[in-house]
């Protein structure tokens, strides 16, 4: 593994499609089998991102990569279909121990410990470690986001006592920050509703067996002072959208649902915003742009060519909110 990780630090970027799947990483920055490289000055790199989970992750994902290549940076990327289960650290020592300068890091399930143990720049991506100072911040900002989603659900919510469903990933932290972030604003916007978080495990972004929307149902069903939902998440206001639209309890529960807001801007969700048919029920999402992987990738170059950083160290990235009148179904 070491050497293979190692050979990738030698070779041009050249294809977003050129993975090599090898102990449970995948490695990306392989060249056409059997041809040499150019020569260039070498500017090592490591990435530690995942891309699953959701479309904005795998966008990310790409948009990092491509950028990457477009400006000649070689670098190696670990990430796996599991990497938000396992710990990150070994997938990180692997990376500096083979000639890494600068790590970015998309900070799942990794160790304080570790990110103290590193002597080269890290650059922190759309979250943070508590703890750790990292050299530069790139990020969409959540507060922004959950302050669009509160006013959004307040203004569709009665003005009176009732509740508001938070939903979180018990594997991803930063949920639970968007949540909490979610409540204050709500509590600005609309005091009278009660934010009830409930946390689900990991779960597939297609959730074929239906557990997640299964769960949701019954959530809605059990508690009949629930107006809202925060999704935080699109692909959790999709299962929303699916829970609801496949009940048998369907216009019952959609009379009394008024908003539903998600995050990332995936298609899918532009879909089920423009074409919903829950009468009652009005879908939202706050889209996050992946070329924010692009500054990524920009800042990384800094660091390498220039020995520092140019940009600003905290960069964080507004977002749109999308609602019926500007979806786009794809």
């Amino acid at each position: 593994m070491n050497r293979l990780i190692k050979s990738i630090f030698t070779l041009r970027l050249v294809s977003a499609g050129c993975l090599l799947l090898a102990g449970g990483m995948f490695l990306s920055g392989c060249n056409n089998m059997g041809d040499e490289p150019e020569e260039y000055d070498e500017f090592p790199a490591g990435f530690l991102m995942y891309d699953v989970n959701n479309q904005w992750n795998k966008d990310a994902y790409q948009y990092s990569f491509d950028r990457a290549k477009s400006v000649g940076l070689i670098g190696a990327w670990a990430g796996s279909h599991d990497m938000v289960k396992a710990n990150q650290d070994q997938s990180g020592r692997d990376l500096v121990n083979n000639g890494a300068k600068v790590l970015a890091v998309c900070p799942e399930n990794i160790s304080l410990e570790f990110l103290r143990s590193l002597e080269i720049p890290v650059v922190m991506f759309d979250s943070r470690v508590e703890g750790f100072q990292e050299d530069c911040f790139v990020g969409y900002d959540y507060t922004e986001a959950a302050g669009k989603a509160a006013e959004f659900i307040a203004a569709r919510i009665p003005s009176a006592p009732c509740k508001v469903l938070a939903f979180t990933i018990k594997s991803d932290r930063r949920t639970a920050e968007r949540a909490e972030m979610f409540r204050k604003k709500m509590a600005q916007s609309a005091p009278e509703a009660e934010v009830v978080v409930k946390e689900f495990d990991m779960y597939s972004d297609d959730d074929r067996n239906n557990e997640v929307k299964m769960s949701i149902l019954q959530q809605l069903v059990d508690s009949e002072d629930i107006v809202a939902i925060y999704a935080n998440d699109d692909d959790m206001a999709y299962f929303v959208y699916r829970a609801i639209d496949g009940s048998v309890d369907r216009d019952k529960i959609s009379g009394r649902v008024k908003a539903v807001f998600g995050c990332g801007g995936s298609n899918r969700m532009h879909d089920v915003i423009k074409n919903s048919s829950l009468t009652g029920v009005e879908f939202a999402t706050i889209e996050c742009n992946p070329n924010i992987a692009e500054t990524l990738t920009d800042v990384m170059v800094d660091a390498l060519r220039f020995g520092k950083f140019s940009q600003s160290t905290v960069m964080f990235y507004p977002g749109k909110v999308i609602d019926k009148s500007n979806a786009s179904p794809q």
